[in-house]
């Protein structure tokens, strides 16, 4: 096996040590993906609560207001977690 063969083989994701660039990426992603779960959850919420709303549900509308304050505030972090995180190149 030649040199130039091994090293196609040994490339990997690298260490997951505490440190590693890899290590702070796959965080970063995480919360990333977390905050997107929780904008696509606060959206469902509010616009079902909208629809109860519409069609006359007692009280609905608080619920809604609350939805879309949870949805503001999970797009504010979610965001911040994409502009927070390290540049892709590296």
């Amino acid at each position: 096996m030649d040199t130039h063969e091994s090293r196609a083989a040994d490339r990997g994701p690298g260490t997951m040590e505490r440190g590693t660039s890899q290590r702070l990426a796959a965080r970063q992603r995480m919360w990333v993906h977390s905050w997107t779960g929780l904008c696509v959850l606060a959206t469902l919420w509010s616009l079902a609560w909208v629809v109860g709303w519409i069609s006359g549900v007692e009280d609905s509308w608080a619920f809604a207001a609350a939805g879309l304050v949870l949805l503001g505030c999970a797009s504010w972090a979610r965001r911040s977690a994409i502009r927070n995180a390290p540049p892709r190149h590296l």
